[in-house]
């Protein structure tokens, strides 16, 4: 279900909702809007106007923010069961029981007698990491789990400092586009042929000395072998948090590459489907509003925007698409708040643009003019004409000739 509550719509919002019934749902759909059936607006006192909710009364023009948004249907539970295997080769010499729980830095099970840890994050170690210098989101994830798991790391360079990295620029890097950690290349030093640098984002990390040095007394306290400091591809599995093992569907001795296990997330969220034409301008990170069944709110986190998942159609005509959808992952900010949750349907309110620095007054302060357009009368009878901004959360930026802020107006209440 999506709610229009502004004039005109953010990138990605549902088409087909004219301006002129977006006003006037959100206006007379409020209860608080006025029929105004005399004079032109500016004429200095109101004719007696009809209310359509009882009593009048003032308030103040307010100059302050406000964000268009759109609200869509999504579902409270536990992310789908996901299939583990290996990523590289070996063979399986321990596995996890069914049931059981893991969390971060404990093992998911071992190839060659070597533990394959579970570390939280989003962004999987897909190469060896052991050589300082080495940049990217890969080793920002080393370094979170590791300061997380109480390893001192030393102080990682902020965003903006230039790395020399050793080693060949890889082709992608050469041809222009982002490097490995998406940083935008330089040619290397002079004095050095086998290197070249690279500008640090607030989406990486550094492989320090100090962060190689923490790799390896985890190594140790872990007993994997040799604690050199090297993560090799295949030691670590990334997930976006802990797990409950399902399904185990190998045994020792298998290839470490087939499937293994099945897991489950242990960490409640919401799910949410729209078409793909209106994910524009959702990423992770972003903030929303949810409503909870007892239509309490919650704040909510965007963790990951799929790529395009098709429907099942045929269940309900009225809301089946042909579109292709996205599916939508959103974490609570405060997950105590849900405990009591196992599934529900929930709405969830996405931020648009937000609006700076504009006059805005409460909707029930709009007067429509039978003329057309739209005026507010200032406490004590003048009428002036306003131009309508975005409505959001009962209130409304206008514009309009003399007003400021601070300047009281007739309102229903």
């Amino acid at each position: 279900m999506r709610t229009a509550v502004i004039v005109g719509k953010r990138p990605g919002a549902r088409a087909g909702v004219s301006v002129l019934l977006t006003v006037l749902v959100a206006v007379l759909g409020l209860g608080g809007a006025r029929y105004l059936k005399a004079d032109n607006a500016g004429n200095g006192q109101a004719a007696p106007a009809k209310t359509a909710a009882g009593r009048l009364g003032t308030a103040e023009v307010v100059r302050t923010s406000l964000s268009d948004y759109t609200t869509e249907s999504g579902t409270i539970g536990y992310p789908k069961a996901r299939t583990l295997h290996g990523l590289g080769d070996g063979l399986v010499t321990w596995l996890p029981k069914s049931g059981s729980v893991v969390t971060r830095g404990e093992s998911l099970f071992r190839v060659d007698d070597r533990p394959v840890s579970l570390f939280y994050g989003t962004t999987p170690l897909f190469r060896e990491l052991g050589t300082v210098g080495t940049v990217g989101r890969d080793v920002k994830v080393l370094a979170e789990n590791l300061s997380a798991l109480g390893y001192r790391i030393g102080d990682q360079p902020a965003a903006g400092t230039r790395i020399t990295v050793p080693g060949t620029r890889p082709p992608s890097a050469a041809a222009g586009s982002k490097s490995e950690a998406e940083s935008t290349p330089s040619p290397a030093p002079k004095s050095s042929s086998s290197s070249y640098q690279v500008q640090v984002t607030s989406q990486d990390g550094v492989f320090t000395a100090a962060l190689k040095a923490a790799v390896k007394r985890w190594q140790s306290d872990r007993g994997i072998y040799p604690p050199d400091g090297t993560i090799r591809y295949g030691d670590v599995m990334v997930l976006p948090g802990r797990v409950r093992i399902g399904a185990v569907t190998s045994q020792p001795g298998d290839a470490a590459t087939e499937d293994l296990m099945s897991v489950t997330a242990q960490t409640k969220s919401v799910s949410v489907l729209i078409d793909a034409s209106e994910a524009d301008g959702i990423s992770a990170g972003d903030k929303v509003r949810i409503t909870l069944p007892d239509n309490s709110f919650v704040a909510g986190t965007v963790s990951a925007v799929s790529t395009n998942v098709q429907p099942k159609t045929g269940d309900d005509p009225a809301t089946d698409s042909d579109q292709p959808k996205v599916e939508i992952i959103i974490t609570f900010d405060q997950p105590s708040k849900v405990r009591k949750i196992s599934s529900a349907d929930v709405d969830v309110r996405f931020t648009g643009t937000t609006t700076r620095n504009v006059l805005a007054v409460p909707v029930g302060a709009l007067l429509a003019l039978s003329g057309g357009g739209y005026a507010v009368q200032i406490s004590g009878g003048a009428l002036v004409p306003v131009k309508l901004g975005v409505f959001a959360d009962g209130m409304v930026a206008i514009t309009g000739p003399g007003l400021a802020g601070g300047t009281r107006v007739v309102t229903t209440s």
